[in-house]
């Protein structure tokens, strides 16, 4: 049995492609409040497109998403398509051929229909593969049925282009006619996009974000939730802070700005905590350490307006992330801790990382804060242990935090670009 590939790339550079039809999913669970949700997605959709060029831009009509294609706009279409994709609240891309029909969609328009079918069919075609029409007839005053337009539109396809056979059921490639009254649609691509809801209507995060595969995927699962993001990462040097070019965490939050929007990155040293426990080691020196760095991630969401904190925590995966261990980590700090990857397997987690488009950069070499801590973390804590530990090791905790802090340096990204780099941050002075 085949299997259908309507989602397959097919960008027909040879058509005439004048409309993206852009369809969401998730958002339509909503009620009231739908309208806000979609002035959200279309204000991302819009800020996106503005790093495509000049005159792409998004609009609700008729209580349907497009982006309309500027008439030199074909050579540029695979690049904007891409960038939908990467944004939330999107459910499926769909780039037509578009025709205004006023009055509605008519019997005479019918010759245009046809045309139009039969170009993408000759520029989509394979060999060997099924197709198939698929007409949805919303505007019912069109005279011809939805079966029988089918009929006659595969008929054509047959006798006109290289295409042999139909599968009404799992064809390769489906050709869609969408009548509606104020105007016809005919595709043959349905990209799938990001899904989930807009970024920017759910709450701000503070992302703990690591040189590794986990917290990126994280990132990218509370961007596809509505969570607009900033990141915190722990240098190992303060060398790091500066050879941003390098810096592959640097690129990493770089490229997750496709998918948060906006979304600022904090290079913070932990030199203060390192130089502390050389001179008062401990077995949970990793645990300490986790719990330090949601302590001073927790300190920044004070500035930026984070209600939480989120990292790639996936339980049971390596030794500082037992339930035990994580719990001694929730109890360090006050706000809540969010841990997306939490019952996903290591190959799960690859998958993703794949498919966003960060496993490469996250399987480069770095030094990882954890590893240089200690080799053999402890998989066991209690909160009342470590704070008696934590007591010895820092007597002035809340200084080293804010000493931590005063040292961090900021790079901005939007859509994918870095936008400002300020150091020291204005807000942690």
């Amino acid at each position: 049995m085949s299997q259908q590939h309507d989602d397959s790339p097919v960008v027909p550079q040879n058509s005439r492609i004048n409309r993206i039809l852009l369809t969401y999913g998730e958002l339509a669970l909503k009620g009231r409040n739908l309208k806000d949700f979609k002035k959200r997605l279309r204000e991302n959709i819009n800020l996106h497109l503005a790093f495509a060029g000049p005159g792409w831009s998004a609009h609700w009509r008729h209580k349907r998403l497009f982006v309309e294609v500027p008439e030199d706009g074909q050579s540029r279409l695979a690049e904007v398509l891409q960038t939908l994709e990467q944004v939330a609240g999107l459910a499926r891309i769909q780039p037509a051929i578009w025709t205004a029909t006023p009055e509605g969609p008519r019997r005479e328009h019918l010759e245009a229909i046809q045309a139009q079918v039969l170009d993408l069919a000759g520029v989509s075609h394979q060999a060997g593969q099924t197709f198939r029409v698929k007409v949805n007839r919303a505007d019912k005053r069109f005279a011809i049925r939805s079966s029988e337009l089918e009929r006659e539109l595969g008929g054509q396809i047959i006798q006109q282009t290289d295409w042999e056979k139909v599968s009404l059921n799992h064809a390769d490639r489906s050709f869609h006619i969408n009548l509606y009254p104020e105007g016809i649609y005919v595709f043959c691509e349905r990209r799938p996009a990001m899904g989930g809801l807009p970024v920017g209507s759910g709450g701000r995060l503070m992302t703990m974000l690591s040189g590794g595969i986990d917290s990126p995927v994280a990132a990218w699962m509370m961007a596809k939730r509505g969570c607009p993001q900033d990141f915190i990462h722990f240098t190992a040097t303060h060398q790091q802070q500066h050879d941003l070019e390098q810096n592959k965490v640097v690129e990493m939050a770089r490229h997750l700005s496709h998918f948060t929007v906006r979304s600022r990155l904090y290079l913070v040293p932990y030199t203060h905590f390192d130089l502390a426990m050389l001179a008062a080691p401990s077995d949970y020196g990793v645990i300490m350490f986790r719990r330090f760095m949601a302590r001073v991630a927790e300190a920044l969401c004070a500035e930026t307006g984070a209600l939480a904190l989120a990292n790639g925590d996936s339980l049971g995966q390596v030794a500082s992330q037992t339930l035990e261990n994580m719990v001694s980590k929730s109890r360090a700090v006050t706000l809540p801790i969010l841990r997306p990857l939490v019952g996903l397997d290591k190959q799960e987690i690859i998958d993703i990382a794949r498919r966003i488009g960060t496993f490469d950069n996250a399987i480069r070499p770095y030094k990882d804060c954890c590893a240089l801590i200690e080799q053999s973390p402890r998989t066991r804590s209690q909160h009342h242990r470590l704070e008696g530990e934590e007591s010895n090791a820092f007597p002035e905790y809340e200084q080293m935090i804010r000493d931590t802090l005063a040292d961090a340096r900021r790079v901005d990204f939007q859509c994918g670009e870095a936008v400002e780099i300020a150091s020291p941050d204005p807000l942690l002075r």
